[in-house]
């Protein structure tokens, strides 16, 4: 039976458009114009926070790859245009013409689409204020605003002023005002803004009384003057993955709100209502007589190429240039003319529609859709209805048309949530749930089983929630057609190119355009309806591909994406990746984040593990060695991989079965890494990736493994402009003279207090992160054999406590082999590991008790041969084989008496037995209680003698548990001599940590020993010496093809000043090195202290270290 609920009170029916509407104060401004760089995967260019990319002649501008120095496209912009009525009759100065109709075209972009004003203020597309951080500073200290980016928290404005009317946190202060909610980050790089098109007063009357435009006045809201244009308001989206299926991507997203006070509405010729366009001017290289385009109105695409496929970057060296275009994604709606208008089976869809009616049960879901939807149309669509994850799930709520929200899973029954069933899309308003990183809490809508705006895959996040019109026409032209005088300028012009030259009708064949100048790119959907108040939307994908093929394999992946909400296989958290310089090394440390990472989609904790790359140039060119089926470079390969110890290893499948991809060799994990294969002076790049363990359905991978993405970026200059988290850019250098590093104070080969026989091991990273003398507890948890087969312990967490402040550094969590870096230093936990249901000897603290009391009680023997002390027997201690031993990690010992004090009767156990009386007992050493002791008379003369096995066991209620077997030999020809009364026996095992164990240690800081430093002074030197030409120290430009020249200086003291002399004894530069750090390098750039560049030659430099010494040497510059 279908179980049907409609939901009438007001609080659940939530108008999503509402929710996001901005204070009136709010306005697209000239001044709150921000330029940005947008490199999040292999496209970099430009953008501006009024609907312009790829500016022609600012760098970066149309890259692909990333930092490859030439161009692709040369400017890229969002246009709306309409139809409107004018008022002439009113107005005096028209001398009584009739009303008319007018087209507002509203375009921001570069020179030649910019309209302005009398006063020289731009009429077009403007940023509103308050979306971005107007007094941000740049990395170098400048003032430098940016539209707001995912990737960097400065861009942010103090609050965003869409989300002030969010109940739980109004405004999202501190948080990314994220396309699925807040502070989330679905892809790896996402920028944020809104404009409007308020400042276009071409057919307003100017304040002088006489109108602007001879067509006629147009006021989109009669009640505010001040709002101009059609009172159009565009949210944009800008998406970048970094993921191998979307590096050659970029998504464009314009959520476009009329909030005029008129209503845009098409009519049956077409010629009215709105349309919304894209142009694009290709520039493939830097000549341009040689493009060509084409598109293909079936794929909805188009594409443009170079003749010869070469580039050429401003140094004049060349470049591949590839394929590059535009996909149109997302389309317009008319959601109300009873069509269905994008053929997937349903008739006026709605994006804000409200959750609708609750059916459940499969039967009644497939019901409902067979009676409402054109199933043959829908399954073409969207797949057999039995595989949309709301019918798989017995609940529908009609709302969400396509069946692809999924409440909480209620594994118990009770109705309500809780820990540890699935939350799935069901994670309230703000898009968060209880495992996504910075997890607020829960918020309307959260777990309570109803799709709420806000959610994934419902109403405004789910992209095919709407009855879209599709692609209605393209224009290919060129761009001085376009750009010929007022052409992108004018109105009327523009709107009749969108209206009669850009239409095509459906069966439209592909086009090819050859130009002897850039082809230009007009995209056109509509007309729709945009009444007053409403919210439709408009999206686009920038495409490349190394050649045709590709670009079309990659416009196959885009509409996966997007076919997907956008929801992109997600990879684990971002670990944040720390590097410490050395001497001929580079030390390497991560956090423990991505370990706790959840998968939305699988809804499971699915990380698997580290990956780390490291190359040469920003791109980590020289790591991306491993190739697709195709010979494409496609995957990097890693210097180092840890990976968690479980049941997943080895190479898997993955693109379709075009690569491989190595799941790791259950190695285990690790948080820091010392890399010695680098050379001091020379720049590196690491990166740090988690990646997950994909997920599996029918014993395949369904969806391959995921791994982080990083990001360094630089500009054509080689400065670096920005660094992902997982990322770093490192030199090593020489170490100062005369340092000596920190060290542990203490002893750590045994506990400090506890059981354990294990050790601990503390290294020093970071010389300058040491805290001297500060108190630090390494303290370990074990647990019980899960199944009861032995009484041994099994240690598997620890944590690690400052004692000085009280606060834990390292949060507990399970062994690894080396732990995070706190405060300079790592530790090694040397856990003494067991074979499950076994037990080793300590032979140390095994054998008969020489000096008891004292630290060295014990003699140091062989455990397999141990001599009796005041005796010339000689043991042999094994687990019982009788098939009853349960190892315990209990001591034991067996302690002899005087017989005349006392008497131990063993009990009666079987033949072969004694049973009378003998001096010696049986004791658990780590409890003090009396055990068992089992007597085997091995020769049969009922007496206790050498010969004899001794069994040592316990009792727990009727159960007996045998612990040791122990025998005793003397040496051949050698009479027996027992031990005496007092004897003792010791019988210790190698145990793990147990709970409540710790080691408590102090580090004292590195310090210069001046002596030592006075004997190394003389490994003080210069390199390269000589200087030929060039160094290997220096950084590319690709711009100039070398950057600043650099000379080192290594072995310096810590502090000292270098003074560089020509042959002829004059001063040429003076460097001072004084650092706090462990530094023993200093560049120089041959340049003179007048800032001149210095002539080859021979140079003498001198060092003088205060307190240490002076150094003198020589070396050469050669042409």
């Amino acid at each position: 039976m279908a179980t049907v609920v409609v939901l009438l009170a007001p609080m659940l029916v939530q108008d999503a458009q509402a929710q996001r509407s901005i204070p009136d104060e709010f306005r697209g401004r000239e001044s709150r114009i921000a330029r940005g760089v947008l490199d999040g995967n292999l496209i970099e260019t430009n953008f501006r926070n009024h609907g312009e990319m790829a500016r022609w002649n600012d760098l970066p501008w149309g890259v692909w790859p990333r930092g490859i120095g030439g161009r692709h496209i040369d400017g890229i912009g969002i246009m709306a245009a309409g139809r409107v009525p004018a008022e002439r009759q009113k107005w005096p100065f028209f001398g009584g013409l009739p009303d008319t109709l007018v087209n507002p075209v509203i375009l921001t972009y570069r020179d030649a689409g910019k309209r302005l004003g009398p006063s020289g203020n731009i009429w077009g597309w403007l940023p509103l204020n308050g979306f971005h951080n107007t007094n941000r500073i740049n990395s170098l200290g400048q003032l430098e605003p940016v539209p707001a980016l995912s990737d960097d928290p400065s861009s942010w404005p103090d609050f965003w002023p869409d989300r002030l009317d969010s109940p739980s946190d109004p405004g999202w202060r501190g948080q990314w005002n994220g396309f699925f909610g807040r502070g989330v980050f679905n892809a790896d790089l996402e920028s944020f803004y809104v404009m409007d098109d308020y400042s276009d007063r071409e057919y307003h009357v100017s304040p002088n009384g006489q109108p602007f435009s001879q067509y006629g006045v147009f006021y989109p809201t009669p009640s505010d003057s001040t709002v101009g244009g059609m009172g159009l308001q565009a949210q944009v989206r800008i998406f970048q993955w970094a993921n191998i299926l979307a590096e050659d991507t970029m998504f464009l997203l314009y959520r476009l709100t009329n909030t005029s006070e008129t209503d845009y509405r098409f009519n049956l010729a077409g010629d009215q209502g709105m349309f919304f366009s894209q142009v694009m001017d290709y520039g493939l290289g830097n000549e341009e007589g040689d493009e060509n385009a084409a598109f293909n109105a079936q794929e909805d695409v188009t594409f443009g190429w170079d003749q010869d496929g070469i580039g050429q970057r401003q140094d004049g060296t060349l470049y591949e240039l590839g394929y590059t275009g535009f996909a149109f994604l997302e389309s317009p709606s008319r959601g109300t003319d009873g069509l269905d208008n994008d053929e997937d089976g349903i008739t006026d869809e709605q994006r804000f529609g409200g959750p609708g009616m609750l059916i459940e049960g499969q039967d009644a879901i497939r019901d409902f859709v067979t009676q409402n939807y054109n199933l043959t149309l829908f399954e073409a669509f969207n797949g057999p209805v039995e595989e949309r994850p709301a019918y798989v799930a017995g609940r529908w709520w009609t709302g969400d048309e396509n069946l692809d929200w999924v409440g909480f899973s209620d594994d118990n029954g009770n109705g309500v949530w809780d820990q540890g069933e699935a939350i799935n899309n069901d994670v309230g308003a703000d898009g968060k749930g209880p495992f996504d990183l910075d997890y607020p809490g829960p918020d309307a809508g959260e777990a309570d089983g109803i799709p709420t705006p806000g959610e994934p895959n419902f109403d405004e996040l789910d992209v095919d929630e709407s009855d879209m019109i599709g692609l209605t026409g393209f224009d290919l032209a060129s761009r001085p057609f376009y750009e010929n005088g007022d052409n992108l300028r004018n109105d009327t012009w523009m709107f009749d190119r969108i209206l009669n030259f850009a239409q095509f009708p459906l069966g439209t064949p592909a086009d090819a355009f050859e130009a002897d100048l850039e082809p230009f790119l007009l995209f056109v959907s509509g007309p729709v309806n945009l009444f007053a108040g409403e919210t439709d939307f408009f999206s686009t994908a920038w495409i490349f591909g190394e050649d045709e093929r590709d670009f079309f394999k990659n416009r196959r992946t885009v509409q996966n994406i997007y076919n997907a909400d956008y929801n992109f296989a997600q990879a684990p958290f971002t670990p944040t990746l720390s590097a410490i310089p050395g001497d001929g090394r580079v030390v390497l440390t991560w956090d423990t984040l991505a370990v706790a990472s959840f998968d939305r989609f699988s809804q499971e904790f699915d990380f698997e593990g580290f990956r780390l790359y490291k190359g040469t140039d920003p791109l980590l060119s020289d790591a991306r060695t491993i190739t697709n089926v195709d010979g494409t470079p496609t995957f990097f390969k890693p210097i180092a991989q840890w990976d968690l110890d479980n049941d997943i290893s080895g190479p898997v499948p993955v693109l379709g079965g075009e690569g491989l991809f190595d799941m790791g060799d259950n190695t285990g994990l690790s948080f820091s890494y010392v890399d010695d294969d680098v050379t001091n002076g020379l720049t590196y790049y690491y990166a740090l990736v988690a990646y997950d363990r994909g997920i599996e359905a029918d014993g395949e991978l369904s969806i391959d493994p995921q791994e982080n993405v990083f990001n360094i970026s630089v500009d054509l200059a080689g400065n670096v402009q920005g660094v992902s988290r997982n990322a770093a850019i490192v030199v090593p250098r020489s170490r100062p003279a005369g340092l000596v590093d920190g060290a542990v104070n203490e002893d750590l080969s045994r506990v400090t207090e506890g059981v354990g026989s294990g050790s601990l091991t503390v290294r020093v990273l970071s010389n300058n992160d040491i805290v001297p003398d500060n108190p630090y507890r390494v303290r370990l948890y074990s647990r019980d054999d899960e199944n009861n087969a032995t009484d041994l312990f099994e240690t598997w967490a620890y944590d690690i406590l400052d004692m000085g402040t009280g606060e834990l550094r390292v949060e507990k969590s399970e062994l690894v082999p080396v732990s995070p870096m706190v405060d300079g230093f790592v530790v090694e936990i040397n856990n003494v590991m067991n074979v499950p249901g076994q037990v080793r000897l300590d032979a140390e603290q095994t054998g008969f008790v020489g000096s008891p009391g004292t630290s060295n009680e014990l003699l140091n023997l062989d455990a397999g041969t141990l001599d009796g002390v005041g005796s010339n027997w000689i043991a042999t201690v094994k687990a019982d084989t009788t098939g009853l031993a349960v190892p315990s990690p209990h001591d034991y010992e067996l302690r002899w008496v005087d017989p005349a004090d006392s008497l131990y009767t063993p009990p009666r156990f079987g033949i072969g037995f004694l049973t009378t009386p003998v001096p010696v007992f049986a004791f658990n050493a780590s409890t003090g209680e009396p055990v068992e002791l089992l007597l085997r008379d091995e020769n049969n003369n009922r007496e206790l003698d050498q010969a004899d096995t001794f069994l040592i066991s316990e009792r727990e209620g009727f159960q007996r548990k045998f612990r040791y077997r122990v025998s005793f030999a003397v040496p051949n020809g050698v009479a027996s001599d027992e031990p005496d009364p007092g004897a003792i026996f010791r019988i210790t095992p190698l145990r793990e940590f147990q709970t409540g164990d710790f080691f408590q240690f102090t580090l004292k800081g590195s310090k210069i020993d001046t002596d030592l430093a006075r004997q190394e002074l003389d490994d003080i030197g210069v390199v390269p010496n000589p200087y030929v030409g060039a160094s290997a120290f220096e950084q590319r430009s690709q711009i100039s093809g070398r950057g600043e020249r650099r000379l080192q200086f290594i072995n310096l003291p810590r502090n000292c000043t270098i003074t560089i002399f020509n042959i002829r004894g004059e001063v040429v530069d003076v460097i001072e090195h004084f650092t706090a750090e462990d530094n023993g390098s200093a560049f120089w750039d041959l340049r003179t202290s007048g800032d001149q560049d210095v002539a080859y030659g021979v140079y003498i430099y001198h060092v003088e270290a205060p307190g240490v010494g002076e150094h003198v040497g020589k070396f050469a510059i050669v042409k």
